[in-house]
């Protein structure tokens, strides 16, 4: 079935899938050694039969950390790990979440080897695999970002420069994120229509905007931070919001998330290109303020301006 996936019937996936998982934890370090192999090998296939995702995610993240007591290789482990978490995103983003919180609680003055190994992992799967792992994006950022809960000084101390890394990588690979240095805020576009927009400093969501009909595909603060560029694909539109005012009196601000403006795109600009895979649609488009307008670009190439009101 890993190599020959057409061959199998869904019942009989199901079997071998459950056969696997269940081998993968057998005391025989031969039985789960194969067993590790064949599930990374027919990783598509046996996803959709997982029953429990969060816990082979566990186990799988078990062997990766701890590889020699499973008479394993780093490379083997990795491998499995890196190949099932892109079919099973959430579930993977959850998993490496209790790592990093779970162990952030035993920092002091010396820096969790565990929750920066997470983290890193994490970013890896980010880099490798931008597209499948959008629909877990916001869950992603919010492991991140509790890993500088200011509650825990020492552990905020010790993690920040992994923690602001992993940050700048995940602005870095998705147009649906991004940061203000300013004013500390994160945003991040969902595939449900929502912009979440995070307050770095607390560590603590900060605003949720409503009001787009279809997954984000771009997000842009303006260079003061109090303003935001949002497109979606699907929907078609750019809309322009007032993200109000922070400090104790923003949330009585007339401003509070508010959009003020909306634009529609031309459907040309948003088709498919010739010899383009579908899928590069969710990550290919930026936005970007300019004096008095929002630009929208495609693959980095400016193809249509719309004139603001401030």
């Amino acid at each position: 079935g890993s190599h020959f996936q057409e061959a199998l019937d869904a019942r009989t996936a199901a079997r071998v899938a459950q056969g696997l998982i269940t081998a993968l934890s057998s005391s025989n370090a031969v039985h789960a050694k194969v067993a590790s192999y064949l599930l990374s090998r027919g990783a598509a296939v046996w996803a959709k039969h997982v029953q429990d995702g969060e816990g082979l995610i566990r186990t799988l993240y078990a062997r990766y950390w701890r590889y020699q007591d499973f008479g394993t290789t780093i490379t083997e482990a990795e491998l499995a790990l890196k190949t099932i978490a892109p079919v099973l995103p959430a579930q993977f983003v959850e998993v490496v979440g209790e790592e990093a919180n779970k162990h952030s609680q035993l920092v002091c003055h010396v820096r969790s080897e565990r929750t920066v190994t997470s983290i890193r992992v994490l970013v890896g799967i980010i880099k490798r695999h931008p597209i499948p792992m959008l629909a877990a994006l916001p869950r992603a950022v919010e492991v991140v970002l509790s890993t500088l809960d200011p509650a825990n000084p020492l552990v905020r101390q010790s993690l920040m420069q992994h923690s602001t890394a992993a940050l700048k990588e995940i602005v870095r690979r998705f147009p649906q994120a991004t940061f203000h240095q300013e004013t500390q805020r994160f945003a991040v576009g969902t595939i449900d229509a929502l912009i979440v927009i995070f307050d770095v400093r607390t560590a603590t969501k900060w605003r949720v905007l409503e009001g787009h009909e279809g997954p984000i595909s771009a997000v842009t603060f303006d260079a003061e931070g109090q303003r935001l560029a949002t497109f979606s694909c699907a929907e078609g539109r750019i809309r322009y919001w007032e993200t109000g005012n922070s400090g104790p009196f923003g949330l009585f601000s007339s401003k509070v998330g508010r959009c003020v403006q909306q634009f529609t795109v031309p459907q040309s600009l948003t088709r498919v290109g010739e010899g383009e895979d579908e899928a590069n649609l969710q990550i290919c488009f930026g936005v970007l303020f300019t004096p008095g307008a929002i630009v929208l670009t495609r693959d980095g190439r400016p193809v249509c301006e719309f004139r603001i009101r401030k």
